[in-house]
C-alpha cells in the first residue's frame, strides 16, 4: 500500500536581493553628454523605469534643457554604486572615463554623441558595503548601442482649434482604484493637428511620438495633490489612427486608453510618407505656455523593445497570477537598457 499525504509549509521570501548584478540605465542622444545610472540590482516597478529626456516627469523647458534629469525618489538611492569603474568606448577606438556625480546619482562622461556613433559602456564594481561592512565583487558588465544615422522627419500639415463639451475620464489611482474625473486638468479647447512622418527606406525604424501641451514648465507652489494633477496631464494626446494601435495593451493606464501606444515601428510607413491626425487639449495654466510640442523620436531597437515591455508591465497591476513580464535588457552580464535616439521637434502655437 502506498500512503499519500499532503502538508502545508509556509515559505518565507526574503525582501533583500542578492548583490550579484550591476544595472545600467541610460539613453544617449546628440543633445548632451553621455551619462548613466549605475546601481546594484533592485526590484523593478514602473516608477523606477528609466527617465528619458522627453518623459513627462523630466521634461523641463520649451527648448532642450541641458540640465540633468530628475532622479525619481522612488528608486532606492542606497543601491546606486558610488565607486564603480565606468568608461565609454566610441567607434571602437576612443575611450572616455565616466565620473560619479553625487548630486544627480549619475556617471558622466564629457563626450557628446553624433549620429551613427557606436558607443559601448563598460562597468566594474564591488557592491555597496553590506551590514557587516564587507563587500561583494560584482561581475563586470557591458552594453553597446548605435545611434540612428538619420534624424526622423515629421511635418505639420495643418492645425484647427475647436471648443467641445467637457469629457469624463476613467482614471486609475495610485492605489489601484478606478475613478471618474471630469476634465479637471485643462480647458475644453482642442487642437487637432494633421501631421506627416517621412520614413527613411531600406531599413527597419522604430519611433516614439510625443504630442504635449505643457501646462506648467515645472512644479511650483500649491498643494501636493494639485501639483501631481498638473504633473500628470502634460503628456496625453488622442488619435484613432491605426499607427498607434497595439493589441498587447488590453487595458487602459491612467488617461491612456486600451490598445493605444505612442511607441511604434515603421510597418505601416515602409519608407513612405504617412499622414495622421492627433488631438491635444489645452492644459491647466496653459496661458503661461500656450503651445504644443510635437516630437518624433527615432529609437534604437533595444530602446524600442524596452519601452514596449514597459507599456505591458504597467498595465499588469502587479498581479501575482499573471505570467511574468520580462523587461528587455541589452546589458551583458547585468540588467537595464543602454539605448539611443535622435529626434525632430516642432513647436506649434496654440492659437
Amino acid at each position: 500500500m502506498i500512503s499519500l499525504s499532503a502538508c502545508e509549509e509556509e515559505i518565507k521570501l526574503s525582501t533583500v536581493l542578492g548583490n550579484d548584478r550591476i544595472t545600467i540605465n541610460a539613453v544617449v542622444d546628440p543633445d548632451t553628454v553621455v551619462f548613466a545610472f549605475i546601481s546594484e540590482a533592485t526590484e523593478f516597478d514602473y516608477m523606477s523605469s528609466i527617465s528619458m529626456r522627453s518623459d513627462y516627469h523630466s521634461y523641463d523647458k520649451i527648448i532642450y534643457s541641458r540640465e540633468k534629469f530628475e532622479f525619481n525618489d522612488s528608486i532606492d538611492k542606497k543601491r546606486m554604486l558610488k565607486n564603480a569603474n565606468a568608461e565609454l568606448e566610441v567607434n571602437g577606438k576612443d575611450v572616455y572615463a565616466m565620473k560619479y556625480d553625487s548630486i544627480y546619482y549619475t556617471y558622466n562622461s564629457n563626450y557628446i554623441p553624433r549620429q551613427g556613433d557606436n558607443i559601448k559602456i563598460r562597468v566594474s564594481s564591488q557592491s555597496n558595503p553590506l551590514p557587516d561592512s564587507s563587500v561583494v565583487q560584482l561581475d563586470p558588465v557591458e552594453a553597446e548601442v548605435q545611434l540612428p544615422s538619420v534624424t526622423p522627419r515629421i511635418e505639420v500639415i495643418s492645425t484647427e482649434l475647436s471648443i467641445r463639451e467637457k469629457e469624463t475620464h476613467e482614471a486609475l489611482e495610485w492605489n489601484g482604484e478606478i475613478v471618474q474625473l471630469t476634465d479637471v486638468f485643462g480647458s475644453d479647447t482642442i487642437m487637432t493637428i494633421r501631421a506627416k512622418i517621412i520614413d527613411p527606406g531600406n531599413e527597419q525604424n522604430y519611433y516614439r511620438l510625443l504630442v504635449r501641451s505643457i501646462g506648467a514648465s515645472r512644479l511650483y507652489a500649491g498643494s501636493y495633490s494639485a501639483a501631481i494633477m498638473r504633473y500628470r496631464c502634460v503628456d496625453e494626446f488622442k488619435s484613432n489612427d491605426r499607427l498607434f494601435y497595439d493589441s498587447d495593451l488590453i487595458k487602459s493606464y491612467g488617461y491612456i486608453p486600451a490598445y493605444f501606444s505612442n511607441v511604434f515601428d515603421d510597418e505601416l510607413l515602409n519608407g513612405k510618407e504617412y499622414e495622421f491626425t492627433v488631438e491635444s487639449r489645452m492644459r491647466a495654466d496653459s496661458e503661461i505656455t500656450p503651445y504644443v510640442i510635437l516630437e518624433l523620436q527615432h529609437l534604437s531597437p533595444d530602446l524600442y523593445y524596452y519601452l514596449k515591455d514597459i507599456e505591458v508591465f504597467r498595465i499588469s497591476d502587479f498581479d501575482l497570477y499573471t505570467n511574468p513580464i520580462q523587461i528587455w535588457s541589452n546589458v551583458n552580464g547585468g540588467w537595464g537598457v543602454f539605448g539611443a535616439m535622435t529626434y525632430d521637434t516642432h513647436i506649434v502655437p496654440f492659437k
